[in-house]
């Protein structure tokens, strides 16, 4: 006979980091993107809305190797030295962004008229190019609405991808 573990009775009852973030976004946790269907991802936006002010706001990226990878030179969008990711995280840290905990994925912004700033003006080789791979696979503004932690998400589609 199995002795009794409150510990697993528990842990059944434990939300995921995923249904924890679709709780925060009002969502059922299938409702969500795709690209935010991921315990890891829901656990760094979790983590890095815990930072935030009411009212801030954040980019996060999922990156596309295939997009800076699309000629013979390595790393570099177009083959083009200095088209690359480093680049593009650079545009958005001298744009008012916060690189969280030095991941490349998520920019925290302490003010909404830097991240507009920053999403209407990067530069032009980052934009979507027919027949050339995108710089990344998703992206989308994340905002934090209260200080219990309620947040939204809305696409990021501009410039990036289709």
């Amino acid at each position: 006979m199995e002795k009794w573990n409150p510990k697993r009775i528990i842990q059944k009852f434990k939300k995921t980091k995923m249904e924890k973030l679709a709780e925060k976004i009002g969502v059922e946790p299938l409702a969500l993107p795709t690209y935010l269907q991921n315990e890891d991802t829901a656990a760094l936006i979790l983590k890095a809305t815990k930072q935030m002010n009411v009212d801030d706001s954040a980019i996060f990226i999922q990156w596309s190797n295939a997009g800076f990878n699309d000629t013979a030179v390595a790393n570099c969008r177009n083959g083009v030295a200095g088209q690359n990711q480093t680049a593009i995280i650079n545009y958005i840290v001298g744009s008012g962004g916060s690189n969280f905990n030095d991941l490349n994925t998520m920019f925290l912004f302490r003010n909404n008229f830097a991240i507009a700033r920053c999403q209407y003006s990067f530069p032009l080789w980052t934009y979507h190019q027919e027949g050339v791979p995108d710089v990344c696979h998703s992206i989308c503004r994340i905002n934090k609405l209260s200080a219990s932690g309620r947040i939204n998400y809305e696409p990021f589609d501009y410039p990036f991808v289709v």
